[in-house]
């Protein structure tokens, strides 16, 4: 399905991690988890915006409903597999494993996590599927739920 000259583009990885529910024995409470699924060969990029007030980063800061600004980063991420909407991935990594989106401006900056926003097909001159491309977006909190990688 996929020919080599695309494989070969994909000169990056990341990690996709899947949401699971549970229910706490004590409380009754419904929590979440965002659990290791596996690692992916992928090429991503950030979207650029333009406009004169666009930063040189690709990212931008909107307005939340506190009042406050939340940075708003997007990408586009070529995958040889169609992306759900229910992942959320990180830990991108170039070809030499270096990091590539971090959290510059936290202590120890760990890698920036994002959700899939939408995810598609692109298709070769015949029909068929070449490869996925999907639209990632930075999750606003960072560190709101457990993230449990049992590589670690």
């Amino acid at each position: 399905m996929f020919n080599s000259f695309v494989g070969s583009i994909m000169n990056m990885s990341a990690e996709i991690y899947v949401q699971q529910n549970f229910q706490d024995k004590d409380t009754g409470a419904i929590s979440r988890e965002w659990v290791y699924s596996k690692t992916i060969q992928c090429k991503a990029e950030p979207i650029k915006s333009g406009g004169a007030s666009t930063r040189g980063d690709s990212k931008a800061f909107d307005r939340t409903q506190a009042g406050g600004y939340a940075e708003k980063l997007q990408l586009k991420i070529k995958t040889l597999e169609l992306l759900s909407k229910r992942s959320r991935l990180s830990q991108i990594r170039s070809s030499d494993g270096h990091q590539i989106f971090v959290e510059v401006d936290r202590y120890s900056q760990p890698d920036s996590i994002f959700e899939v926003f939408s995810s598609h097909a692109v298709l070769d001159p015949f029909g068929r599927v070449s490869y996925y491309e999907a639209t990632l977006q930075r999750v606003p909190v960072q560190d709101n739920d457990k993230t449990i990688n049992p590589k670690q």
